[in-house]
């Protein structure tokens, strides 16, 4: 009769306290754990083991990421072990760890194959492994990793042909240097339009031609990057070519950025009492426990209180950029008045958005979205608020997983995210120059000008990113709501896509994503998606092709002027002009008398080519990037 006190208070202590710090703290993902302990024992250091806290480990960095039921755990997104003296090998859990972003194992004794297991970390951007001693032919597949910009595996005994050079959209260091490579260097090496510096030499092995970068002025306009690569005269037989590298362009760090925050890892070890203790040792432990017992609830008690009442309170931002350094940065946005001091710059059907600057960045500024979630409980919500907040929720989460998770230079990237009881804060770089419908809207009553080269460069720009979401990143992703105003300029006028509010993950399976209602805006919505409420990437492209109009014609679908025309539609209009007598009625008056006027008919072609009533008989976002960029100024 004595025991059941004891083990009820007991149990009790346990559970109050597992619960206490399951509010406290995160733990790193189960799956991410089990890697990273094989992973340090096969690569063999002496230094190298798995802690209580493995995010604590030198060179080992974790990010907190949302989980699919809601709730934050730590992932583990680089790996950093340079001149560490390891001696083992590569192992091939690596491949487990999905969010990794940075291997960097350079200058150690690592032998072995490259695990083909390497290409299973999709969001891999930095693979560094040179001077070891890795052997063995690279994985065919390698270049299924389309994020990568370093690919060094330079000073080691790689053999076997070049072949794993397809394609690497984002690729902007490559270094096979001194390795025992065989073959050709692939053609395929052209179509690197992000290259800055490549290194083939010191393979004696290899045979051909050799490219060499060269830069170029505006007569190569049809690369991006305005470097095209020639060939040598000579053959590949003797030391191979020097390094060639784009001018001021330097090799980026390994592991220059900080780790994020990372909590402790828990772990609860199970107490089993020995049948064998008896009913003496039971009433002990009764004693004992009831002696205890009040001071220690009395403790518990105020902890989980204290927990309770903070529990309208974020832990902390989610950050998703190493820009933000430590969450300590955003501290001024977790108090109630932190958003009163400062300047708001613009609002929305969400929210407010705010300019402030990220403490500790030298001025660097950033733009601060405010979405307002009504506050009330969930009882007293009315159906309109209840779809209100789901859909405001739905909106934060396509944010998190879209710009959050992904980086290119055409897309404007997610900072980090924080909720608060009355609204959720989304930071996001600041873009000087505000969106593209503000700008022509300047330019249309004369209070700035955006010339012709300025609005090729802004839709080459955002051809570039819809070819990243549609083709290059996987799963696809389908903006849904491209617009003018969703179009932001930075410092140099380089065009960044933003507001992924609508967007949607389409995986490779399907052929369309099929909807309850019509998302997105009049006058750049497709057909199709009208009628059946299906949407696929051509209903993107015929947004574009309405914003390539907009930049060519300096007028909005929503333009007075249209409502006076017989066909009251921008698109409609545009391809009456386009096949009259004379189309450069459509060019925006401010642009003619400057000797582009046949570059911007032929921009206005693309523009009737994208918005064609049939989806299939639209290009896709490369065709129209290729087409943009063959337009020679």
């Amino acid at each position: 009769m004595a025991l059941s006190p004891a083990k009820l208070n007991l149990s009790l202590f346990a559970l109050l306290s597992l619960l206490f710090l399951s509010h406290a703290r995160l733990n790193l993902d189960r799956s991410d754990y089990k890697a990273l302990s094989v992973i340090l024992r096969d690569l063999g250091g002496q230094q190298l083991f798995i802690p209580s806290d493995p995010c604590s480990t030198p060179g080992v960095f974790c990010e907190r990421r949302l989980s699919d039921n809601n709730t934050y755990v730590l992932k583990i997104t680089k790996l950093v072990f340079v001149s560490r003296e390891l001696t083992g090998f590569l192992s091939p859990s690596i491949g487990r760890l999905s969010e990794l972003r940075e291997l960097s194992l350079a200058n150690n004794s690592l032998v072995d194959l490259l695990p083909p297991q390497i290409v299973d970390c999709k969001k891999l951007e930095i693979l560094n492994v040179q001077n070891n001693q890795f052997s063995g032919k690279i994985p065919s597949d390698l270049s299924s990793l389309i994020r990568l910009r370093v690919l060094d595996l330079s000073g080691n005994s790689f053999s076997g042909n070049l072949g794993f050079l397809k394609y690497f959209p984002n690729l902007e260091h490559l270094s096979l240097a001194k390795n025992l490579f065989t073959g050709k260097v692939p053609t395929s090496i052209r179509t690197f339009r992000n290259l800055q510096f490549f290194d083939f030499s010191g393979n004696s092995l290899l045979e051909g031609p050799i490219p060499v970068m060269r830069r170029v002025g505006p007569s190569g306009f049809q690369y991006p990057k305005r470097y095209v690569l020639a060939e040598t005269t000579t053959n590949g037989r003797s030391n191979g070519p020097s390094p060639a590298a784009a001018p001021n362009s330097s090799t980026r760090s390994s592991g220059a950025e900080a780790p994020a925050p990372s909590p402790h890892h828990h772990k609860h070890k199970k107490s089993k009492g020995k049948k064998a203790a008896g009913w003496i040792l039971g009433f002990l432990a009764g004693a004992v426990a009831g002696t205890i017992s009040g001071f220690v609830f009395s403790v518990l008690f105020k902890l989980i209180l204290a927990a309770v009442r903070g529990g309208g309170r974020d832990s902390g931002p989610a950050i998703f950029s190493p820009l933000i350094k430590k969450a300590e940065d955003l501290a001024f946005l977790e108090k109630e008045d932190g958003l009163a001091s400062l300047e708001k710059i613009g609002s929305g059907g969400c929210g407010e958005v705010y300019k402030a600057e990220l403490p500790g960045s030298n001025g660097k500024m950033i733009a601060i979205k405010k979405i307002i979630q009504p506050p009330k409980d969930a009882a007293e919500l009315t159906e309109e608020d209840s779809k209100l907040l789901n859909k405001k929720m739905r909106q934060i989460r396509s944010e998190i997983n879209t710009v959050g998770q992904i980086r290119h230079r055409n897309l404007l990237p997610l900072l980090a995210h924080m909720a608060r009881p009355d609204c959720h804060l989304l930071v996001y770089e600041f873009m000087k120059n505000g969106s593209l419908q503000d700008i022509l809207n300047d330019v249309s009553q004369g209070r700035r000008e955006l010339d012709w080269l300025a609005r090729h460069k802004i839709a080459l720009g955002v051809a570039c990113g819809l070819e990243y979401l549609h083709i290059s990143h996987n799963p696809r992703i389908i903006h849904r709501d491209l617009k003018p105003a969703n179009v932001l300029l930075d410092d140099d006028m380089e065009a960044r896509i933003a507001d992924f509010g609508l967007a949607k993950a389409m995986p490779d399976a399907q052929t369309h994503i099929t909807t309850s209602n019509v998302a997105g805006t009049v006058g750049y919505i497709s057909p199709e998606y009208h009628q059946t409420l299906k949407f696929t990437d051509k209903c993107d492209i015929y947004s574009f092709g309405v914003l390539l109009a907009v930049l060519v014609m300096g007028r909005l679908p929503s333009d007075d002027f249209f409502q006076h025309t017989e066909e009251m539609s921008l698109v409609k209009w545009m391809r009456n002009v386009m096949t009259s007598e004379n189309p450069t009625r459509a060019i925006d008056a401010k642009l003619l008398e400057n000797g582009y006027e046949e570059q911007m008919l032929l921009v206005l072609k693309i523009a009737c080519f994208c918005t064609v009533d049939g989806p299939r008989e639209r290009p896709n976002s490369k065709d129209v990037r290729c087409m943009l960029s063959q337009i020679r100024h």
